[in-house]
């Protein structure tokens, strides 16, 4: 005697091959409409900032003056990495590193590595590197 097999739903089958293919669904496709209505209020609002664009056509207008930096310019995650290395001459461990700059251990770990092999700081001990 055959076993009969379980009889799939038409709704099933339509779930198994929507997510198969990658084909978005209704609410997937609500759910980005709502996200794009959220940002275009908000841009509106003038909450969002970023650089304008400007028509391709125009030139920009030529004034007399350059630009002048307003404040103080921000120092890069690296940079900010290597002053603390530089105020510490006899090392420092990345928890140190962690709790002076409040990076985390993955972004911590990538800039010494990435300084280490361009040979800018030195390992000291285990886990404790300073300048060289």
């Amino acid at each position: 005697m055959k076993k009969r097999r379980k009889a799939y739903s038409v709704d099933a089958m339509m779930r198994f091959f929507l997510q198969y293919y990658n084909i978005p669904t209704k609410q997937d496709i609500e759910k980005i409409l709502s996200r794009i209505d959220r940002l275009e209020t908000a841009i509106k609002a003038g909450k969002v900032s970023g650089s304008r664009s400007r028509k391709a056509g125009k030139p920009k207008p030529a004034t007399g003056k350059k630009g002048v930096a307003k404040g103080r310019a921000k120092m890069s995650a690296t940079e900010k990495v290597l002053s603390i290395l530089k105020r510490s001459p006899k090392g420092i461990d990345v928890s140190g590193l962690k709790a002076k700059s409040g990076f985390e251990d993955k972004k911590i770990r990538n800039i010494i590595f990435r300084l280490f092999r361009q040979e800018t700081i030195r390992r000291v001990g285990r886990g404790i590197y300073a300048m060289r």
